[in-house]
């Protein structure tokens, strides 16, 4: 979906003129799980949303969008976004990651912003730019601490190592941040036996402790969004 129908959809007005209907913005989210958004860089202006990002500015719950700009609802995360891009632009910087804690809520939300597009970037530059200066693109990733590993990847993953359905259940659920505790009370089951079953996870899959097994489930089974 190009700004022109994110305009439309989200009943928002403003936008880059410049850079409406040219489909090949959509090369340039690096991932179509993660909520992902383009950016020109000079102006702040939100140009393409894919699926997920969609989803998540229609819930306002973290994130909308603000005369055309994401804005945050964290504190302070929107003026550290804007200082940081700002800053990125004008040092060439590639990469940078931006944590930040949801008040009334133990949500952790992680804010990834590519300055960079690689083999692409000078075709997307002369594709999207009906102007004389071309725009700069930036990708903004947005993650939370509760997004689920990807259910197909999970699947995978607990056929490799024959994980029973409470086994998988519990990695993604310790994945997710849950201590033995937690899992016990949301699995509705005495913890001496979710302790059993969290040891036969261990076993299987060659972890000697939980953190270990966070590492091996996040390398093999990216997280997606909450649906």
């Amino acid at each position: 979906m190009l700004a022109s129908d994110l305009t439309t959809t989200l009943g928002m007005e403003g936008g880059a003129d410049a850079l409406r209907g040219h489909d090949v913005l959509a090369l340039v989210c690096p991932d179509w799980r993660a909520p992902s958004l383009v950016l020109d860089g000079r102006t702040g202006c939100v140009v393409y949303a894919n699926g997920p990002c969609l989803k998540l500015l229609a819930e306002a719950r973290i994130m909308r969008l603000q005369n055309g700009r994401p804005e945050f609802l964290a504190a302070g995360l929107t003026e550290r976004f804007q200082q940081t891009l700002a800053a990125m632009l004008a040092n060439a910087t590639e990469n940078a990651v931006l944590v930040e804690l949801m008040g009334g809520g133990p949500v952790t939300i992680s804010v990834t912003i590519r300055n960079t597009q690689g083999f692409y970037r000078d075709i997307l530059q002369r594709s999207v730019s009906d102007a004389q200066e071309a725009s700069q693109l930036v990708v903004a990733e947005i993650a939370t601490s509760q997004d689920e590993a990807d259910t197909a990847a999970l699947h995978a993953f607990a056929q490799k190592f024959d994980l029973t359905t409470l086994e998988r259940e519990i990695a993604d659920l310790t994945l997710r941040g849950l201590s033995v505790r937690e899992i016990a009370i949301w699995k509705n089951m005495p913890q001496p036996i979710l302790r059993q079953r969290l040891d036969s996870l261990l076993m299987k899959t060659h972890c000697r402790s939980q953190s270990e097994l966070v590492r091996l489930v996040m390398t093999l089974c990216p997280t997606a969004p909450r649906p």
